[in-house]
């Protein structure tokens, strides 16, 4: 038998990782994997499923045909899974609420890159000194990433995504006014 303290100790760095784990994770909302994955692997199951059962009916090998049968179930699983169990609202809300995340960082980038404009005739092209200009608006969002960030003398544009989020989001200041996303 281990050890008492041993026991303990490990123990307390299983809650410890653990708690560090959903503190990190509570941050910035949870992993989506994208509702087009989940379609994706609906139509191939049913593309293998009836393959394997069209295959099993046309073999007249006895052991094939219990084998391709057996099969086919495999992929009609993942295609009842894809189907039934996967709350495709509730994808799509987590989804647009990243987008708005996405977007609410990018117009931030956009009233600093207007205030920046008005005062140095110029648009600013590194992240890290927009940084600095972006703290009379909200700021950046950590849960966002830059992707990108191109600047010349008279337009900007910016492509931002949520952590744990599909979709890219794409701001472009020679769309009427750099406060509208294209």
């Amino acid at each position: 038998m281990p050890p008492r303290p041993f026991i303990t100790a490990l123990l307390a760095v299983v809650i410890l990782l653990a708690a560090s784990h959903t503190a990190s994770a509570a941050d910035c909302g949870e992993k989506l994997i994208s509702v087009k994955v989940y379609e994706q692997i609906s139509l191939y199951a049913l593309i293998g499923g009836f393959g394997a059962l069209f295959a099993g009916i046309l073999i007249d090998s006895k052991n094939y045909k219990k084998g391709l049968f057996a099969l086919s179930a495999l992929p009609f699983l993942a295609w009842g899974y894809a189907n039934f169990f996967v709350d495709y609202d509730k994808l799509e809300k987590i989804e647009y609420n990243y987008k708005l995340q996405a977007e609410a960082t990018l117009a931030n980038i956009a009233e600093a890159q207007d205030r920046y404009k008005s005062e140095q005739d110029t648009y600013i092209k590194d992240l890290k000194e927009l940084r600095s200009h972006l703290y009379g608006s909200h700021g950046l969002d950590e849960c966002v990433a830059i992707f990108k960030l191109e600047a010349e003398w008279d337009h900007w544009s910016a492509g931002a995504r949520h952590v744990n989020g599909a979709s890219i989001i794409y701001w472009d200041s020679e769309m009427g006014s750099s406060l509208k996303r294209s």
